[in-house]
């Protein structure tokens, strides 16, 4: 299914996005007409027009056999046999803090990152493939989410032009991120209509071809999609603790020509509700990859060196299992959130509940994390320190990944709406 094709987009009061989504699931922009009853400021770059026809691209035949069908990819064991490759792929780079571009080409060959998952109902098949690719490799999953977001963002607020072309470059191998945080003391700005200044944790810089960037203007925060052939990188400043093959450097757009720069949807769309706190299902998906990494990695560890029928190992193998369990449970809720957000146009009570889900998955999942982390450490010892151990890698790339921003607030809108009653029965959802 072409992840570009056809959604219809309606504007609220509150500047948030409703998306009534077409059986296809790509953005018609045809179909929009604005109806904020207040008027917004003019944003001094050219918008999409209404009349414009939807000229989303044919898909493209590749040459390289992968599989394209979302109830194959659905399927635990061709999940489980794709994180086992990306793994290998990773483990064999001879730079393990490079740009993971063995694992992207295989994601590739799968047709992946041409077309991941994100039309409407497929919730599922979205975040289980991102906690498969989590599994194989924490960085490799960072990036692909980002990647999927961007394409998902595209998908919603992109012109049909911009849509045709992001088309093309995705059928011929073209990879997008998303990058928000500003550097300190030179955030990306306007000046004379072309983009000044940096942002620092862009995520794969050494690997995309383009780029989706927000610059604050008095109407809200404008994306753009810019290419990134010609900005300029400082590697310098990326010395982390875990998720160095994230590459998440400093990138300077000044001075960036402007047929590479476009806009993309109006000041607002870029955290337009539920969509902007519901994103958040997406990382946590890998995070759950990952944390059943460690426990795989852990269980292999205890099964070699002849441990694992010790009691004490048994309940440790035991809490980690049924903190993966749990992980996987709120995934799966999560999924059927979004879909039913995506179905009711971006329209309470399912945007609430989606909100909350979101939240509530995302500390779940960080929770969860640390003890299947703390359980991995105390079975394994100081051995899953030392490389080649593959705890020595996994360890840090996850206490890295696990620090998401503001997770105190999560919690407590969480707890809010709990309160409130917009999580479903059973306070999450899961198993009405």
């Amino acid at each position: 299914m072409d992840p570009l094709r056809a959604v219809s987009t309606s504007r609220r009061g509150n500047g948030a996005c409703a998306t009534a989504t077409a059986a296809c699931g790509a953005i018609s922009s045809s179909s929009w007409r604005p109806t904020c009853p207040t008027p917004r400021r003019q944003s001094p770059w050219p918008r999409r027009s209404p009349s414009l026809p939807c000229i989303s691209p044919q898909p493209r035949r590749s040459s390289v056999p992968h599989d394209r069908d979302e109830n194959a990819q659905a399927d635990p064991r061709w999940l489980a046999r794709l994180s086992g490759e990306i793994a290998a792929a990773v483990a064999a780079s001879p730079d393990r803090d490079a740009f993971p571009a063995e694992a992207f080409a295989l994601l590739r060959r799968h047709g992946l990152s041409e077309r991941p998952p994100v039309a409407s109902g497929s919730g599922l098949s979205l975040l289980r493939l991102l906690a498969a690719v989590g599994r194989g490799d924490l960085a490799v999953g960072r990036l692909f989410e980002g990647h999927v977001n961007a394409v998902d963002l595209i998908r919603r607020f992109g012109s049909a032009r911009v849509r045709s072309e992001v088309g093309a470059q995705l059928a011929d191998g073209a990879l997008l991120g998303v990058w928000n945080t500003d550097a300190r003391g030179d955030p990306l700005r306007l000046e004379g209509g072309r983009l000044a200044g940096k942002k620092n944790f862009a995520s794969g810089v050494d690997g995309l071809s383009s780029a989706i960037v927000t610059v604050p203007e008095p109407a809200g925060r404008q994306m753009f999609l810019v290419r990134l052939a010609d900005a300029a990188v400082d590697r310098s400043w990326w010395r982390p603790l875990g998720m160095a093959a994230s590459g998440s450097h400093i990138v300077d757009f000044s001075g960036l020509p402007p047929e590479a720069i476009t806009p993309l949807g109006e000041p607002g769309d870029y955290i337009a509700e539920p969509w902007f706190s519901g994103g958040a299902i997406r990382f946590a998906a890998v995070h759950v990859g990952g944390m059943e990494a460690v426990m795989d990695a852990a269980v292999e560890h205890l099964t070699k060196t002849g441990r694992a029928e010790d009691p004490h190992q048994a309940h440790r193998i035991g809490r980690m299992g049924l903190a993966v369990a749990s992980g996987n449970l709120w995934l799966r809720e999560a999924a059927e959130a979004w879909d039913a957000a995506e179905a009711a146009a971006g329209a309470d009570p399912e945007a609430s509940r989606l909100r909350a889900t979101a939240n509530g998955f995302r500390s779940l999942v960080e929770h969860s994390a640390m003890s299947v982390l703390e359980e991995a450490e105390r079975a394994v010892g100081a051995a899953g320190f030392n490389a080649p151990h593959r705890l020595e890698r996994l360890i840090p790339d996850l206490r890295t990944y696990l620090r998401q921003p503001n997770p105190d607030g999560a919690l407590t809108a969480y707890a809010k709406a709990l309160v409130a009653g917009e999580t479903g029965a059973g306070g999450s959802g899961i198993g009405r």
